[in-house]
């Protein structure tokens, strides 16, 4: 191969790099929907053990990511709502809309996914002996901040430790992380998380696979 034979096979190897490198950030860019935040979140009865509830904001993330939406870190939340010096919500007092917008606004999200958690664990003998079963109940609420209105909302919404077949089919559909299989008998933390995984699959599935706009650029 001549000199100027190598140089025109650099060229082309060089330029073929930078597409390669600038076509997933425009793949990216073409696919996103918008910026999300999850906040505030809120744990009915103080409930869930500590793992369980990451896991239920770690499911609510993932189905918000496979739909298309560029996340706003928690941190930054948290530190956002405490500037803002908005009262966290509660059960029995939850966030006005006003608030949500105005916190929307300021950390420059395009929706704001406000969730609620309620875990539930108890024992029961089977023939094998006794057996753990845990519920995660959830509430969803997604509020377009352009429009200051709410655009999706889902109440109690039940996940059943124990549920087979085709609700386990339909996770897949929403949830990136596959369910882990879990010990009856073991403790309830692992109960809890698979409970809370399905919950929200069940919550957003009509979120994540119904079409939505497309953030304006």
């Amino acid at each position: 191969m001549n000199a100027i034979s190598r140089k025109s096979a650099l060229v082309i190897l060089a330029s073929a790099m930078n597409l390669a490198v600038l076509c997933p950030a425009v793949s990216a860019q073409e696919t996103s929907k918008g910026t999300v935040v999850i906040y505030p979140v809120v744990y009915n009865r103080n409930s869930g053990a500590k793992g369980s509830r990451e896991a239920g904001v770690q499911a609510v993330s993932e189905a918000l990511q496979k739909a298309g939406y560029t996340l706003i870190s928690d941190t930054v939340a948290e530190n956002t709502w405490k500037r803002m010096e908005i009262a966290m919500p509660t059960t029995g007092k939850p966030a006005s809309l006003e608030n949500i917008v105005r916190f929307g606004k300021e950390i420059k999200a395009q929706y704001v996914v406000a969730p609620a958690f309620d875990f539930y664990s108890r024992s029961i003998w089977v023939v094998l002996g006794p057996r753990t079963v845990s519920n995660a109940t959830v509430d969803v609420v997604i509020t377009d901040i352009e429009n200051a209105k709410v655009a999706y909302t889902r109440q109690d919404i039940l996940g059943r430790s124990d549920e087979k077949g085709d609700v386990i089919k339909g996770v897949a559909d929403v949830l990136v992380t596959p369910l882990v299989t879990v010990v009856s008998g073991g403790p309830k933390t692992p109960q809890e998380q698979r409970a809370v995984r399905i919950a929200v699959a069940k919550a957003l599935k009509d979120w994540v696979i119904a079409p939505q706009p497309t953030a304006a650029r």
